[in-house]
C-alpha cells in the first residue's frame, strides 16, 4: 500500500533536503506554488498516459421535468467515462447526443419526449458553470444516475492536506529543487534539472506499463452495435 504525504510531510523534507529550514528568502507560500505546479505537471502526465488513475464517480438525482445538472466540481476537463441510468433492474448507458444533427436530435427529443432511453449533451454556457444536459428532461425524480468521471488531483492548501499521488513524490520533490534553485541562482540548478527529467521520464514509463490487472487482452467496442440492435 502508498504511503500518503501531508504538505507538512513534503515542506519539511523539501527544505532540510536542500537546506533553507531556518531561511526567509523562499516563503511558505512560494513553496506552496511550487508543489502544487509540480502536481499540475504530474497530472497532465497522468491523464495523458493512464487517465484511469483519478477515476471517480458522483451520483445525480434527476428532478421531473428538469434538463440540467452541474457537473461533479472535481471534474477534470469535463472528461466524462460514462453515465449511467439505473432504477432496479432497468441498467443503461446514457449516450452522449452525436455530433451529426445533435441539435436538432435535442430540439426533437425535448418537444416529443424522446425515446425509451436518455442521452445528453454537454453546455458550457455560464462561465465557470458547465452543465450536462438530459435529452430528454427528466421523465422521473430520483437518484438513478450515475457519473463514472476523471477527477483533478488535489491541490496541497494547508498542512494536513494530503497529496494523491504517492507513486511520484520524488518527481514533486525534485521540481520543489529545481524551483527553489531556480530563485536563489543556485550552482545545482543544472544537475538538479537533469534529475527532474530523470524522475518524469520514470514517472511516465511507470504511467505507460500501468494496466487495471493481468489482463491485457483487448476489447472489442461493440456499443456502436448495441445502440442499433
Amino acid at each position: 500500500m502508498a504511503t500518503f504525504f501531508t504538505w507538512a510531510d513534503i515542506k519539511a523534507k523539501v527544505q532540510k533536503d536542500v537546506d533553507i529550514e531556518d531561511e526567509v528568502f523562499i516563503t511558505e507560500s512560494e513553496l506552496q506554488s511550487y508543489a502544487n505546479e509540480a502536481i499540475d505537471e504530474a497530472e497532465a502526465e497522468i491523464h495523458t498516459l493512464y487517465e484511469d488513475y483519478f477515476l471517480s464517480k458522483a451520483p445525480i438525482t434527476l428532478v421531473q421535468g428538469t434538463s440540467d445538472y452541474v457537473l461533479p466540481s472535481t471534474i477534470y476537463a469535463h472528461k466524462i467515462r460514462r453515465i449511467i441510468y439505473q432504477n432496479g433492474s432497468e441498467i443503461f448507458t446514457i449516450a452522449r447526443l452525436k455530433d451529426w444533427k445533435k441539435f436538432e436530435q435535442k430540439a426533437v427529443d425535448d418537444y416529443y419526449g424522446g425515446g425509451t432511453d436518455y442521452n445528453y449533451i454537454l453546455l458550457n454556457q455560464t462561465a465557470g458553470a458547465p452543465v450536462i444536459s438530459f435529452v430528454p428532461a427528466a421523465r422521473e425524480s430520483g437518484a438513478y444516475v450515475t457519473v463514472w468521471f476523471i477527477r483533478n488531483a488535489t491541490r496541497l492548501t494547508s498542512d494536513a492536506s494530503v497529496c494523491d499521488i504517492p507513486e511520484f513524490i520524488n518527481f514533486i520533490y525534485q521540481y520543489m529543487k529545481v524551483r527553489i534553485y531556480e530563485k536563489e541562482m543556485n550552482p545545482n540548478l543544472q544537475f538538479a534539472v537533469q534529475a527532474l527529467e530523470a524522475q518524469r521520464e520514470l514517472m511516465k514509463s511507470t504511467l505507460a506499463s500501468m494496466v487495471v490487472d493481468a489482463d491485457t487482452e483487448l476489447e472489442m467496442d461493440t456499443s456502436t452495435y448495441q445502440e442499433h440492435s
